[in-house]
């Protein structure tokens, strides 16, 4: 009998790690950050305690704005409605986290949930990125609209992504659905003439 392997969507395509791939003349780097931790936190933004409880138990900032991100070294909120955001951590660190938002949230009207296994995180690096991810999205990704710290919901092609702006125009994160990752990178590397 086997042990069964944990693996990521897209290793059998990015095994051999990111695709190079030039957009317009302009290079880009197709890539994948597997297996991440994600939990799905909903609660009241206007009580100052969940607020502070939220960010003392990940030791990062809630983001309370519209279509922002709190961007840290090796974690991420990001604000998904007014209600309800997205924690993406390293592998291995998502239970601790959880625990953490638990306790110290413990008595509050909340939801903390973990969705790390049904979705993955491609990386989309580079001068030509924009360019790439704007032949199949509908936002307007020029630095001036969509600058480092932002993000947005919405569609690359026919999948549903949610977009984190790492640096204006040339970094971004796209989270996506497992069962839309193979899709959504071989699209892009068809987009890019690869």
């Amino acid at each position: 009998m086997s042990d069964p392997v944990l693996q990521s969507p897209l290793a059998p395509l990015l095994g051999g790690g990111p695709r190079a791939l030039t957009v317009d003349g302009q290079a880009v780097s197709l890539g994948e950050t597997a297996l991440m931790d994600m939990l799905n936190l909903r609660g009241n933004p206007a009580d100052p305690a969940f607020v502070a409880a939220a960010q003392a138990a990940s030791s990062l900032a809630l983001p309370l704005l519209a279509n922002t991100a709190s961007l840290g070294a090796d974690r991420q909120w990001l604000w998904l409605g007014p209600d309800e955001w997205l924690l993406q951590c390293p592998m291995g660190q998502g239970e601790a986290l959880e625990a953490a938002l638990r306790s110290a949230l413990a008595g509050q009207h909340v939801s903390v949930v973990g969705v790390g296994h049904g979705n993955t995180v491609l990386r989309v690096q580079g001068p030509g990125a924009a360019a790439l991810l704007s032949r199949g999205c509908p936002l307007d990704l020029h630095p001036r609209s969509f600058a480092a710290g932002q993000m947005a919901q919405s569609h690359i092609s026919r999948a549903n992504a949610t977009i984190v702006c790492r640096e204006a125009g040339t970094h971004y994160e796209i989270t996506v659905r497992r069962s839309f990752a193979d899709y959504l990178l071989r699209w892009l590397c068809a987009a890019a003439g690869a």
